[in-house]
């Protein structure tokens, strides 16, 4: 039997901010990991041969938020603006959208509406809403929120993206160029290491609590031998589809007395559901010249960043711009990413390379002499992830605040899901656990 003043599960962004400044307050802390690696839903890959690194989680800083600026700085990080132009795929012709000028279009409508219903019912009540808007908002809900349109709440896609200043119509976004497992490895560093105890491979199973009171069981991986870890306060940073399992099942945690709250919380907050896959080339061959203006209907030229297509399987792609790289990544959210992993792993490669060829007009034969590699993780089946971010379900606009709640002083919750304005990110997940260690230490 272990004793420590907080045990923490989970450690991702929000897992590792919350021991930071818990450590930091003179707390002594066990950390659990189910995976043998720290960063959860951060999993980067470095390649000498690359000059920027593959990111098969979390990629993008959306916004100029402050959490993650702060860290960027205090890290001396490189953080890279996107360029932010977006091509809309017809057919094999490209033309250049003002993406976020559609989507506030849209999201002006939504309004000051107080029913909620999903954004499938809301879009079809928009009846004079240009096609080319339709589908590009559509597109937007279900590949950047990894959302089902017919589940997500309409009503919080009026206020879905507050990280991103709305008075900014270029919605900047960055990416690290040194991998986002940079910013994971600066939280790490911060830990206290007398006063901190990292437990990798160590699975959480069940937890028996009562006021100022945690018994954690615990199973190491390798082993499959049992521990429990006692304290007077837990922290569980768990990803929303883990909180969702049944509890027979790999990675599920049974809460003795159970937390009818967070049950209720969790019927209205929906587990995403994404497939990434990086795809590596010889060369880019979208940097040819001439490549875009064949492609176009406009002679303008911007540096190729974000291209869209109404494709069933992947319809959104992305460069590494603006930095030259050999990769292209393809992005399917929502039932994109479901009809994906219907085809199962072998197949998810080859209905990619067959929506690439179709949106970005080069035969097939050619894309197949130039691959090398690709690269993925399916986060759905992963059983300490199942899935990928939450989303708020038709009328639940205030779960993500009610799963976020803390109980009698001695349970504490945080993780993206937990965050109301910065829901799917690692901004959102790392000052959810600076919260929840703010409020851990403020009970009385």
């Amino acid at each position: 039997m272990s004793r420590y003043d907080v045990v923490i599960i989970g450690a991702g962004a929000a897992g590792l901010a919350a021991a930071r400044a818990l450590s930091g307050a003179g707390k002594r802390i066990c950390l659990i990991e189910a995976r043998d690696r720290i960063g959860g839903r951060v999993s980067t890959l470095h390649f000498f041969d690359l000059p920027l690194p593959i990111e098969l989680g979390a990629e993008f800083i959306h916004g100029q938020s402050a959490t993650t600026f702060s860290i960027v700085d205090a890290a001396a990080l490189a953080a890279m603006e996107l360029p932010d132009n977006h091509w809309w795929s017809r057919d094999g012709l490209w033309e250049l959208v003002d993406f976020w000028d559609h989507i506030d279009r849209v999201r002006a409508k939504i309004g000051k509406r107080k029913r909620d219903v999903s954004f499938e019912a809301f879009l079809r009540s928009q009846r004079n809403l240009a096609p080319l808007t339709r589908t590009l908002v559509r597109g937007f809900v279900e590949g950047y929120h990894a959302a089902h349109a017919d589940r997500i709440s309409t009503l919080m896609l009026r206020g879905a993206d507050s990280e991103q200043e709305q008075d900014d119509p270029g919605r900047r976004q960055f990416r690290l160029a040194g991998g986002q497992d940079a910013l994971i490895e600066w939280l790490r560093a911060g830990l206290d290491p007398s006063r901190v105890d990292v437990r990798l491979g160590t699975t959480a199973v069940a937890v028996e609590w009562s006021s100022r009171a945690v018994s954690v069981e615990c199973q190491t991986r390798d082993t499959q031998a049992t521990e429990r870890i006692r304290a007077s306060a837990l922290i569980v940073t768990i990803p929303i589809g883990v909180w969702k399992a049944p509890r027979d099942q790999e990675g599920a945690i049974r809460f003795d007395p159970p937390l009818p709250e967070k049950e209720r919380a969790l019927e209205k907050i929906e587990a995403g559901h994404v497939v990434k896959i990086a795809f590596r080339f010889r060369e880019p061959f979208w940097e040819e010249p001439g490549f875009v203006t064949e492609r176009a209907r406009t002679k303008s030229i911007k540096p190729l960043n974000f291209v869209h297509s109404n494709d069933r399987y992947m319809p959104t792609w992305w460069t590494t711009a603006p930095v030259r790289s050999p990769i292209l990544t393809g992005w399917a959210g929502g039932p994109a990413a479901d009809a994906l992993l219907a085809e199962g792993a072998e197949a998810m490669t080859d209905r990619g390379m067959d929506a690439l060829s179709r949106s970005w007009n080069v035969p097939r034969r050619r894309l197949d002499s130039l691959l090398t590699g690709t690269f993925t993780h399916d986060w759905q089946s992963d059983p300490y992830s199942r899935g990928a971010y939450s989303y708020a379900a038709v009328g639940g606009s205030g779960a993500h605040a009610a799963l976020a709640k803390p109980l009698r002083g001695t349970l504490f919750f945080a993780g993206e899901a937990t965050s109301g304005d910065e829901t799917g990110t690692v901004a959102g997940a790392v000052e959810s656990g600076r919260r929840a260690a703010r409020e851990l230490l403020k009970r009385k």
